[in-house]
């Protein structure tokens, strides 16, 4: 059990640095539910240490993880290519996993600047523009994972992910009106 964990986080850490891709995943549920688990918990610890977070985050969290594995499912269908499916999402939610612990430190030490800016102190250079990068990165991995999943251009992907991610706002938004830490 632990050599074929240690063999999905290393695959998992070729797709995080561009060197394979989700067809060298398995395809098994458990392991796919092992990855939305795992996301879902560090996603979990990381909420819980922001002060600022909404009070419904639990909700937000599982309508989001719900939404993904629906929308994969369904475009997968749609393209003729269901057998893509764990791998795909297995993928995605596992380097959003492994990305969690470097983001986590970076969010809590952003949060201030980010909820209550002030001209006269600004926010610190180098960890915005770090997490800038580690956030472009978690994008072109996220990206990298469909383009390479679906076969399509890079820009489909992109438009992909987005539309992913505006469609677990919106079903948030439809079944349980706007978060009440929104303004």
């Amino acid at each position: 059990m632990l050599v074929n964990l240690r063999a999905l986080l290393v695959r998992l850490i070729d797709i995080i640095l561009l060197r394979g891709g989700p067809e060298q995943l398995p395809a098994s549920t458990g392991v796919l539910a092992l990855a939305v688990v795992l996301n879902v918990g560090i996603s979990a610890l990381a909420y819980s240490l922001l002060s600022n977070t909404p009070n419904d985050w639990q909700t937000m969290l599982m309508v989001e993880s719900v939404v993904a594995l629906l929308g994969l499912r369904a475009a997968f269908s749609l393209a003729n290519k269901p057998e893509r499916f764990l791998q795909t999402a297995t993928a995605l939610f596992g380097t959003s996993a492994l990305f969690m612990p470097i983001v986590i430190p970076m969010s809590t030490a952003l949060m201030p600047y980010i909820v209550k800016p002030d001209p006269a102190v600004p926010t610190p250079a180098a960890l915005g523009l770090l997490a800038m990068v580690v956030g472009f990165w978690l994008l072109i991995v996220q990206v990298r994972i469909l383009r390479t999943a679906f076969e399509w251009h890079w820009i489909a992907a992109l438009l992909f992910f987005f539309a992913l991610n505006i469609a677990s706002a919106l079903a948030y938004g439809m079944i349980f009106g706007v978060p009440s830490g929104a303004t």
